[in-house]
């Protein structure tokens, strides 16, 4: 049923201000994309704040071999990315979290994921400007940062996926 792949209660959570962001899944191929543009690598480690399912970081592990760790505030969507990951035999190399994504720790991550909204990104931000270390891409679909040049932008389906470069958020390089 539709409605049900909606998950209306964490909209509603949403909108209340409990979520940085609805549960709209990242589309597979958006998912590659966006692992694409931040040029992921098996030394890289993902970090995908709201991690759903846990499709982005399953993708990060079987097609660039890169270690990662995700969050996931929802207790029935967290569920699902153990048993995603636990289907796809990696457990070694993915641990998921249900936790806050402004409680995640960022100091190991080369790569940040995200598909929050524009206020979840506004509200992230400075979290990432302190904890992302040197050299750190955040690639964000659908939602900039207001105000911070993107290093790039590519369009997926006629939505901007954009790839900032930890040093110049860091540097708070404007528009």
């Amino acid at each position: 049923m539709a409605l049900r792949g909606l998950r209306l209660g964490l909209w509603v959570k949403y909108l209340a201000g409990l979520r940085l962001a609805p549960f709209v899944p990242t589309p597979h191929h958006v998912a590659k994309a966006m692992l694409r543009l931040a040029d992921v690598k098996s030394s890289d480690f993902v970090v995908d704040l709201g991690c759903g399912d846990a499709r982005l970081l399953i993708s990060a592990a079987k097609h660039h071999g890169a270690k990662g760790y995700g969050v996931e505030m929802d207790g029935e969507l967290f569920k699902e990315a153990v048993r995603a990951i636990g289907k796809e035999g990696l457990s070694h190399m993915i641990s998921v979290h249900q936790k806050d994504a402004m409680d995640a720790e960022l100091h190991m991550a080369s790569v940040v994921t995200l598909y929050l909204s524009d206020a979840g990104n506004a509200k992230i931000l400075p979290k990432l400007q302190h904890q992302l270390p040197p050299n750190g891409r955040v690639v964000s679909f659908c939602w900039p940062f207001k105000g911070i040049n993107p290093l790039r932008v590519e369009r997926v389906d006629g939505i901007a996926v954009y790839l900032y470069d930890f040093n110049r958020l860091n540097n708070n390089t404007h528009i």
